[in-house]
């Protein structure tokens, strides 16, 4: 889920990737598309999300330090994924009831929106059931605009083709900013 949020991934995008299309390196982790619903033609585009900064740690020298960083989630999961002699294929995969052995087909997108549901109501959010596969996507969105993100740059990483498609990330992300005239009401 971490790697996908980062790449700002449409609904569709969600279950299609395959593990050729992960890329690590020591600067970034590559993200390929084929083809999106921006690109019906498969031209494809690369996405690339930032390694982790140390800056950034929530508690540096700690597993918590790493967290976020999609490039090391990817490389474990890759790395899972080997030791069982996945080396190609679906990049997200089910687990066998046991939690041991990931199976060899890969998740469907109602799986993966499922996932994303139970994780939301074990993270404790409120109304888990809304969530779903587009809510990564709109969480980039909305969290990366409200740090300082200029739009056209949020824009242009999740690709959006024009900014009156962001508007709906924009508002939400500007809800409870410093220019909300509540705030200079006593």
């Amino acid at each position: 889920m971490l790697v996908e949020w980062k790449a700002a991934l449409r609904t569709d995008d969600l279950a299609r990737p395959r593990m050729s299309d992960r890329h690590p390196s020591e600067q970034s982790l590559s993200v390929h598309l084929s083809h999106s619903k921006a690109d019906q033609h498969g031209i494809g585009s690369t996405i690339g999300i930032a390694a982790f900064s140390p800056e950034a740690a929530v508690g540096e020298g700690s597993a918590e330090s790493t967290l976020l960083d999609a490039g090391a989630a990817w490389t474990r999961w890759r790395d899972l994924l080997g030791s069982h002699g996945i080396l190609e294929g679906p990049a997200w995969r089910g687990i066998d009831r046991y939690g041991r052995r990931p199976r060899t087909s890969g998740l469907h997108r109602n799986s993966i929106a499922e996932i994303i549901k139970r994780r939301a109501a074990t993270a404790g959010l409120e109304d888990a059931e809304l969530w779903g596969g587009h809510s990564l996507r709109r969480g980039f969105a909305t969290e990366a605009i409200a740090a300082g993100v200029p739009e056209r740059d949020v824009q242009r990483h999740g690709r959006w083709c024009s900014r009156a498609s962001m508007d709906p990330y924009i508002d939400a992300a500007h809800t409870f900013d410093p220019t909300n005239p509540t705030h200079w009401l006593t």
